[in-house]
Order: structure tokens, then C-alpha cells, then sequence
């Protein structure tokens, strides 16, 4: 009997049959920067499509060519030229019995003048675009020129052999600029009146659905409120909702609108809110019509996602980030193996490494922390040499530690993991199930515990790995996965028993009590969360950081999401610009910017200077066998994303054949 019977139903719309109820979004960045699909590009998309997802939906592509797209590398349906690049893509998709979906989309006040004829920009109405340009107010030619160009790049697409096409109606783009106060201040038959500024994206849907005909799906996607003041609100949203039902075959609800500098952080859920937080959206609206609703925000638990369905409060779960961490969930979760599934972080990475677009940088470089696969499909899915077995010793069982001893052993090589401390996780071990917003690294950091002790990894913890002890191994390869360590400045007093590192940090913060006072040296990211943990705990918690703001080193939807959680902590505080100077039995004394000294009294103080590679203790471990290897932090201090490709291509790197082979092309 199926786990998950709800999940895995069969749906009807239009023309079509779901074979089940995920959806893999729409996700920008994921092509290249000419716009084609490369190759390697479509293996991304088609692992989708392998791994289970029942629609598969090729990202935002331009209708409107002169005055539609905001990004460098966006496809369109134009020009002949991308031709091609359709066809290939539902060729990927339907050879794997799954539905080919495409985003057609116009993105309004918020195109890029770099990619518009004249270098003009269009919206609803006359105001400053947000790269200071004048945006034109859209007469109504230019309206009807636009959709018609929805009309026809839906034709297109259904030509390509798309089986359903989405129109972006969310975020800030083209059909919701009319419907937002924020941008819509016209005062014709398009503006005022919520029945008036639907009228542009209704028209736009009647000319897809005559373009089409009324057996190809339109799924409509809208922000089901824009959570900003002045904005489309959640009321506007289910009242919209109700003049497209029965003109659509499915309405997608999201969220929020870029209209909002923060607007990342809920848009894309950062790990500071709830999983499925923008759920309750589409629930409301599907008490109200008749046509099936997706949600989306978040998803990655088959729990949560039968909740919803077997609720009543959505048809289809649209899923983005979740399938970068594994694109294989929905076939993982289907044949009973839930656990296996790679869990995203929610870090945003993938996010932040795309935002830069918006500068005029080239998209395309997406990089996913848990999963280094992502993005290398073509190769990683296509060729795996024949394994040469071998004796491998992995020193150090954190992310990239634990991350090698997988592959290697996924790849029939013997593999003993030794560890010092008492348990697998290295510095993951900060990360704890009951800090709601640690709960994704901690889930990830399972995932690896687990995965390592299902592979028939010899694990040994309570192990320190001596020089004589990796010599005396019997290993082929050795894998230093050893770390790093605080970086302890030379500050006065930062050796007093008040003083505790990151690392240390786990069991010193049982001491505090609510209403007690922490000081922490250093605002970067990881003070940073560590300070917000204490606060949430009822801590009085001061962070000083050198720098003019803090956690510039986060990923920019995370670091957004984070400074929304401080701003809820009237026990939270920060001073920027400031050197600490001394800690002593009172506190931390520091310095401002000014040369003013000040001081603050504290329990405890962190220490939070950043990481140094452990290369000494490392390098210790070259010479004790032919193959050495370094992973993760003692090559250079980094994040998870760095350690676990490391720690993968470590292991799998391992399997390649001997240099007598001739090798040639494998795909």
C-alpha cells in the first residue's frame, strides 16, 4: 500500500493526466548565459524528470523580446533561433513519462534597459524603475501588442510540444504590476477598481486560451498577497482568484512581490520561517474556486506534503529548491526510501549566487550546498568508471569527512572513518533541532550520519589518527577531513574562563539564563545566528563586529531573513564599526569607530573571529601513504558547500581507472 496515497494520486487538467501531485517550479538561473539550453543544462532539468516530478517546468522565458526580460541568459519564444532549445527540452522530459511545462513571463517596470529596444522600460504606470530608470506607462497598442506575444509564445510552445504552459503572474513582473497598488496608479479603465486592474491579465489569458484552445493547460501563477503596505493583499488575491477560475486550468499561488528589498526571504522561505509558510495562501483560496491550486514555499517533508492534499488545502505541491538538493525525492519517497532523501538547508545559496543578475552578471551560476552534483548532471549521471578497489582512511567525521566516506564507498572501495570526539558532525554539531531555524542543517546532518552508517563505512569515533596509527592502516588513500579551528586574536583577557568559541558554544550556552548577558566578538554569519539563538533562548545578547554591517558574508536572501529576526529581538543588539579591545572579569571592553570607548558587562562572551585550516595537523598525515587527499576546511576554512564537493569528488575521484585506459568521450 502506498505511504502517501494523496501524493501520488493522479490529477486531471485540461488535456492532461498528473501522474502525481509535485510539481518542479520554475527556477531562473539554471540556464546559460546565452539563453540556450546547453546540454549540460537540460540533464539538469531531465533528472527532474527521472527522479519522479509529474511536471517539469522549463524557467522563465521571455515573450516579448523588445521590452520583456530582466535577466542576461533568459531564453524566449520570439525568436526561431531558441527553437531548438524547446524541442530538446520536451524531448528530455516526456522520454521519462513526465509533462513538460514552460514559464512564459513579461517583466514589466522591472526589465532590464540593457536587454530593451531604445533601452526603454514599460509598466503600468509612469514612476522610477529600480535601476533609476523612467518607466513608460504601457498605452493601450503596447498592451495589446504584449498579449498578443503571450498568445503566440503559448502557440510556440504547445508547437514544441509542451503539454501546458504557466503564465508568471507573481513577484513584481507584468500582470501583477497592474493588479498592485504598488505600481498600478492609472486612472483609466485599467486602474483603481480591483475589476480594472485585472482587466490587462485577464485579456492576456483569453488570448492564450484562444491561441491554444481549451484542452491545453494555462497555469496561472500570482502572489497570493504581497505582505507589503499598500500592496495586493490576500483579499485582492482570493477575489482575483475567483475571476480566473474556469479560464485557467490550475492557479499556482506564491508570494510577495520584488517591489519589497526583502522580499527574498518569504518569496524563496529562508530558514527562518516555517516550512509551507506561504501555504495557507492558496488553502483560502481553494475554499473560493473550483480549479485546482498549487502551493508552494518550502516543501521537502512527504508528511507535510500529504497533509496539505489529504487536507483539502491544495491539489499540487510545487517544489524549487528541494529538487536542486536531490532531484530523485519524489522516486525516493514513492518507493519507501524518504530517508534517503537529501534534504535542502534552505541556505539560499542557490539564490544568492543568481541574485547578482539583477547588476546586469550574467545568471547561470547556480551551486546547490548539500547536493555538488547539481548542475553537472550530464557527467555525474552518464559515466561511472569501473571501480579499482581500494583501502581508503577517512580522518575527520564532519560534512566533508562523512561526504567522502559515502562516495568512496558507494564506489566499492573499504572505507574506515575515524573521528576524535564521541559522534559524527563536526562543526555541524552546532546546528540543533530545537532552534527552529538550525533545523534544516541539523535534518541535513542527520542525512549524512545516516547515509555513512548505511554504506558499510567502518566508523570509529572516539579515534584520534596519529601519524603512526594512518602508517600502520593499511590504506591506500588517506582523506584529511580534519577541520579547522577558531582564530583567536590577540586580544587581552581572550583567554578568561568567560570566553568560549563557536565550537565550545553547544554546551557552555546551557549555563546562560534568560535575562543573563552575552557578548559576542564577531558578527559575521556564524556569531550572528549563534547571538539570534541566544536571544530567542531570553538572553540579553550584544554582538560587535568590525565590519559596517552584519553577516556580509551570508548568502543576500539569508542574510535578509536573518536581519528580519533581529528586528523581533528587542534583546538583540549590535554595534558595527567597533574593535574589541579587552575582556575582563566584567565584560568585553571595545572601541567605536570615533575612538570612543565603551564596555559591556556579560556571563559569557563568544568568540566568533572566524576559522583557520588545521594544515599543520593535516599535513602530518602526506607521507604515511602514496594518495593523500585534503577535503573541507583544513584545505581552507569554508562553508558546507565547499566541504561536502570536496568531500564527493574526493571519494568518487577514487574510482577512476588506471592511466593505461584510454579514455575518450562517455556520454
Amino acid at each position: 500500500m502506498q505511504k502517501y496515497p494523496h501524493l501520488f494520486s493522479p490529477l486531471k487538467i485540461g488535456g492532461i493526466t498528473l501522474k502525481n501531485r509535485i510539481e518542479a517550479s520554475p527556477m531562473n538561473g539554471d540556464s546559460s548565459p546565452t539563453g540556450y539550453l546547453t546540454d549540460a543544462v537540460l540533464a539538469t532539468y531531465e533528472a527532474r524528470a527521472i527522479g519522479g516530478a509529474a511536471i517539469v517546468t522549463h524557467g522563465e522565458t521571455v515573450v516579448h523580446i523588445e521590452t520583456g526580460g530582466a535577466h542576461f541568459g533568459s531564453a524566449n519564444l520570439d525568436q526561431e533561433k531558441f527553437m531548438p532549445t524547446h524541442l530538446d527540452f520536451v524531448d528530455r522530459i516526456h522520454q521519462h513519462n513526465a509533462l513538460a511545462s514552460i514559464e512564459i513571463a513579461h517583466c514589466g517596470m522591472h526589465a532590464n534597459p540593457a536587454l530593451t529596444k531604445g533601452g526603454l522600460v514599460y509598466g503600468p504606470s509612469a514612476q522610477k524603475g529600480e535601476r533609476g530608470t523612467d518607466v513608460l506607462p504601457l498605452d493601450e497598442d503596447m498592451m495589446n501588442s504584449i498579449a498578443d506575444a503571450f498568445a503566440h509564445g503559448a502557440y510556440v510552445a504547445k508547437c514544441a510540444g509542451f503539454d501546458m504552459v504557466m503564465l508568471h503572474g507573481g513577484h513584481g513582473w507584468i500582470f501583477s504590476e497592474f493588479l498592485s497598488g504598488l505600481y498600478n496608479h492609472r486612472i483609466d479603465r485599467y486602474g483603481g477598481s480591483l475589476e480594472n486592474r485585472a482587466r490587462f491579465p485577464l485579456m492576456v489569458i483569453d488570448r492564450v486560451r484562444q491561441a491554444v484552445g481549451k484542452d491545453f493547460p494555462i497555469e496561472y501563477r500570482m502572489s497570493g498577497s504581497e505582505f507589503i503596505e499598500g500592496g495586493f493583499t490576500q483579499e485582492e488575491g482570493i477575489e482575483f482568484a475567483k475571476m480566473i477560475d474556469g479560464k485557467v486550468d490550475l492557479i499556482h499561488v506564491s508570494a510577495m512581490t520584488f517591489h519589497d528589498p526583502n522580499a527574498d526571504a518569504r518569496m524563496f522561505p529562508c530558514s527562518f520561517l516555517p516550512r509551507g509558510c506561504n501555504a495557507f495562501l492558496a488553502a483560502e483560496i481553494k475554499k473560493h474556486v473550483k480549479t485546482p491550486v498549487a502551493t508552494v514555499g518550502g516543501f521537502n517533508s512527504p508528511e507535510m506534503m500529504e497533509d496539505f492534499l489529504a487536507s483539502g488545502q491544495a491539489d499540487v505541491i510545487a517544489v524549487a529548491r528541494q529538487f536542486l538538493a536531490d532531484p530523485f525525492f519524489p522516486r525516493k519517497i514513492q518507493e519507501g526510501k524518504e530517508d534517503e532523501v537529501r534534504p535542502c538547508i534552505r541556505c539560499n545559496h542557490c539564490m544568492s549566487l543568481d541574485f547578482p543578475s539583477y547588476t546586469g552578471i550574467a545568471n547561470g551560476n547556480v551551486r546547490c550546498s548539500v547536493n555538488p552534483t547539481f548542475g553537472k548532471e550530464l557527467y555525474e549521471f552518464t559515466y561511472r568508471p569501473a571501480p579499482v578497489p581500494k583501502k581508503v582512511l577517512v580522518i575527520g567525521g564532519g560534512p566533508g569527512g562523512m561526504q567522502a566516506a559515502i562516495t568512496a564507498a558507494e564506489a566499492g572501495h573499504d572505507v574506515t572513518l575515524c573521528e576524535k570526539s564521541s559522534r559524527l558532525g563536526g562543526m555541524l554539531i552546532t546546528a540543533s533541532e530545537d532552534i527552529p531555524f538550525k533545523k534544516d542543517l541539523y535534518d541535513f546532518m542527520q542525512y549524512l550520519i545516516r547515509m555513512t552508517e548505511r554504506k558499510n563505512v567502518n566508523i570509529c569515533c572516539n579515534t584520534e589518527v596519529t601519524p603512526e596509527y594512518a602508517a600502520e592502516s593499511g590504506a591506500d588513500v588517506i582523506i584529511s577531513a580534519v577541520g579547522a579551528e577558531p582564530l583567536i586574536p590577540p586580544i587581552p583577557g581572550i583567554d578568561h574562563e568567560k570566553v568560549v568559541t563557536v565550537t565550545e558554544l553547544h554546551d557552555r550556552k546551557k549555563e546562560l539564563l534568560p535575562g543573563q548577558k552575552a557578548v559576542v566578538i564577531g558578527g559575521g554569519l556564524a556569531g550572528c545566528e549563534e547571538g539570534l539563538a541566544m536571544a530567542m533562548a531570553g538572553v540579553d545578547v550584544t554582538i560587535i563586529e568590525m565590519r559596517d554591517e552584519m553577516a556580509k558574508d551570508a548568502p543576500v536572501p539569508h542574510r535578509n531573513g536573518l536581519l528580519l529576526e533581529f528586528a523581533k529581538y528587542p534583546n538583540l543588539h549590535t554595534v558595527t564599526e567597533a574593535k574589541c579591545t579587552r575582556v575582563d572579569e566584567n565584560g568585553v571592553v571595545y572601541v567605536e569607530k570615533d575612538g570612543k570607548e565603551c564596555s559591556y558587562t556579560a556571563e559569557l562572551v563568544l568568540l566568533s573571529a572566524g576559522m583557520k585550516a588545521r594544515k599543520s595537523v593535516s599535513e602530518e598525515f602526506r607521507n604515511c601513504v602514496s594518495q593523500f587527499i585534503e577535503v573541507g576546511d583544513c584545505k581552507k576554512a569554508g562553508k558546507v558547500l565547499e566541504a561536502v564537493k570536496d568531500g564527493y569528488y574526493a571519494g568518487k575521484n577514487l574510482s577512476y581507472p588506471p592511466l593505461t585506459h584510454q579514455f575518450g568521450r562517455f556520454f
